[in-house]
């Protein structure tokens, strides 16, 4: 046990620090710069079950690109677990050769890996704040399943957490879980994570571990995990099958996965007040599995399309910062909007498919109105 405790604190010592990080998921374009200064709005999510997202209120706000703990938005269905370490395990079993039984020490005495990821909640509101930014360190997925011998024709990998409850709809006794296939589960970027920011998982983010499953929205990084299930079934559990579901008006249902293309401001915020001709407007957008190719503003629903600069060279599975120099013509109300394109030309829409029935996957384009007066 010693030992467990010993590599946790040598863990949490080494939180990584901003020149690291810009190098890790900004490349080294330089921006040692305001950005990471500037302010990104934070989001404490209900634990309803219902897939609405409360969000904070505007004065508490992030100030730098790596979102910190207490501020990283917070979306669960259920009551947080309240979990032992010394009597929690991870089992890995189904179709695999040999099943696994692993405690909390025998991660933390693993070798581990470091990167940055952005999350963003499946029901995140356009310009929203279910979205945010950590480091995180744990072990590849991929190094545990060839651990245990996945099976020939197994195609489905179940996430299983400790969380569990009732409400409308939801079988009484109902856990949360979410499956993901093999061939996600098996990309080095999919990760069991246990430290968040250089130390351990806070309870309401899932501590003692959970998935990470890069590019993905939030639903399928599952939290306080105790079972990962092989299987060559698909999943038919509830939060599979019955809620993160893009449906269309003609009854067609299918599963969501992959976070679209999206962006916010971060500054201005919405209604404020612009005292000065020469304005810099800053913001964030992200793309998932892809890279962002390009973001682009216009003012009053009209003229062209207009480049921001983009602070660092994109990468994938990270948000990217942005910026525009607005030299402001004249006093008076402006709406600015805002729309991001990915490197495979998939751009933001100006309005939501009216032909969807949900409420997930929300990507228009992203409008605010302010007032400027000299």
């Amino acid at each position: 046990m010693k030992r467990s405790v010993d590599a946790a604190k040598n863990r949490a010592t080494k939180a990584m620090g901003r020149r690291e990080f810009l190098l890790a998921a900004l490349g080294t374009s330089g921006l040692a710069s305001s950005y990471l200064r500037r302010q990104v709005s934070s989001l404490r999510a209900s634990t309803a079950l219902s897939p609405a997202i409360d969000t904070t209120s505007s004065s508490e706000t992030v100030k730098e690109l790596v979102t910190p703990n207490i501020d990283f938005f917070i979306r669960n269905h259920f009551r947080i677990p309240t979990i032992s370490e010394e009597k929690w395990h991870l089992e890995i079993g189904g179709m695999v050769a040999k099943p696994l039984k692993l405690s909390y020490s025998d991660l933390l005495l693993t070798s581990s890996v470091r990167r940055p990821l952005t999350l963003e909640c499946a029901g995140n509101l356009s310009g929203g704040g279910g979205v945010s930014t950590a480091v995180w360190s744990g072990l590849p997925l991929e190094a545990l399943l060839k651990q245990a011998g996945v099976q020939a024709g197994a195609t489905t990998v179940v996430f299983h957490g400790a969380d569990s409850g009732e409400g409308e709809g939801v079988p009484q006794g109902t856990h949360f879980a979410r499956a993901i296939p093999m061939e996600k589960a098996m990309d080095p970027t999919t990760v069991l994570a246990y430290e968040m920011n250089g130390a351990p998982l806070p309870p309401e983010h899932g501590f003692p571990l959970r998935a990470l499953v890069s590019g993905w929205y939030g639903m399928d990084s599952v939290k306080w995990l105790t079972r990962i299930e092989i299987s060559r079934e698909p999943f038919k559990g509830y939060f599979q099958q019955e809620l993160y579901v893009a449906v269309k008006s003609n009854g067609e249902r299918q599963t969501i996965t992959r976070m679209r293309v999206n962006s916010k401001f971060l500054r201005p915020l919405t209604d404020e007040e612009i005292l000065v001709k020469a304005y810099r407007i800053e913001g964030i957008a992200w793309a998932g599995e892809n890279k962002v190719s390009k973001v682009e503003l216009r003012f009053d629903g009209n003229g062209a399309w207009r480049p921001a600069v983009l602070g660092a060279s994109p990468v994938a599975l990270v948000w990217t910062p942005w910026s525009y120099a607005w030299s402001v013509p004249h006093p008076g109300p402006y709406t600015l909007e805002v729309r991001a394109t990915d490197d495979e030309g998939n751009a933001q829409p100006m309005v939501r498919d009216p032909d969807r029935k949900d409420d997930y996957e929300l990507n228009a384009s992203r409008r605010i109105s302010v007032n400027v007066r000299w």
